[in-house]
């Protein structure tokens, strides 16, 4: 097994918290547009700013560039095309601080599905901190499942396909790094092109016509790659188990975005889900050995 000294961890810890203040900064733009951009044209930025810096990166390395791929690569994109789409979806719809939180649950769900496909043993109390997460959400919204709950189911439906495609990111062992993200974030741009063609009116061009619109979607594109780059450097200086308990600083990060900017100070409730969902993390991330993670 291999070991990782004190330095290469506080170098991984500070590149992860490096990681997730550029997610939670991407998801405060992503909030911040949701009136002027519908959350397709939003996400096809986010995947296609992306895209070119892995192209650049697949021509300058000399990796390939795969356009087949086998199973664990498709599972990879697909799946990872679906959460970063419900991603902008539930962050146009819901707080900041409560789409990071959802998605954060992502740990939890890795160790469930290796589990349910035999490549590795349940954590000890992984139903307890599923039941952890799960209940946190339930504290947080205390849903009635009508149609104001969508955002919300949608929200946790993405953070499982997150989930999904981080366990074939970690069975896709075939392929440069690089060359996954230049499949993942090709997959995505054209899936959410796709979707952008039924909501690109009139309004939609003028607002991109907006120089700060059209900063603040480069930017945040921008923000995504670098997130993604400084994400897989983290993993690879230290130990895994303290740079998932790093990337939970995304909350404070995420709620401090909501409190400043928009306005969104939290509710007895909603501090008490978030604690319930933050502990199961804690809880499952300490006690599980979990696929290399990146963000969508």
């Amino acid at each position: 097994m291999r070991t990782h000294s004190p330095r290469g961890n506080r170098t991984a810890a500070l590149f992860m918290v490096g990681a997730v203040f550029c997610i939670a900064t991407m998801t405060a733009l992503a909030h911040g547009l949701r009136n002027d951009l519908p959350w397709q044209v939003i996400a096809c930025a986010r995947s296609s700013v992306t895209l070119v810096v892995a192209l650049g990166l697949v021509f300058w390395t000399g990796a390939p560039l795969v356009l087949r791929g086998n199973a664990a690569l498709w599972v990879r994109s697909l799946f990872g095309t679906v959460g970063l789409m419900l991603t902008f979806y539930a962050v146009s719809r819901l707080p900041v601080t409560d789409t990071i939180v959802l998605f954060a649950t992502t740990p939890i769900w890795i160790t469930l599905i290796l589990a349910l496909l035999g490549e590795a043993r349940p954590a000890p109390g992984a139903w307890l901190h599923i039941l952890l997460a799960v209940g946190g959400v339930w504290v947080m919204y205390r849903p009635k499942f009508d149609a104001a709950a969508l955002p919300l189911l949608l929200a946790l439906a993405g953070a499982v396909a997150v989930a999904v495609a981080m366990v074939g990111l970690s069975l896709s062992r075939d392929y440069p790094h690089v060359s996954i993200v230049a499949h993942f974030t090709g997959v995505a741009t054209l899936v959410t092109l796709v979707l952008s063609i039924p909501v690109f009116d009139a309004g939609t061009v003028a607002a991109l016509a907006v120089p700060r619109n059209l900063a603040a979607l480069l930017f945040l594109g921008a923000l995504g790659t670098v997130s993604q780059l400084l994400m897989t450097a983290a993993y690879r200086r230290g130990n895994a188990t303290l740079v998932a308990l790093a990337g939970l600083t995304q909350i404070v990060f995420g709620a401090v975005y909501d409190i400043v900017l928009f306005d969104h100070a939290p509710d007895r409730w909603k501090a008490i889900g978030v604690a319930m969902i933050a502990l199961g993390i804690v809880l499952n991330v300490a006690q599980s050995r979990r696929p290399n993670r990146e963000p969508t």
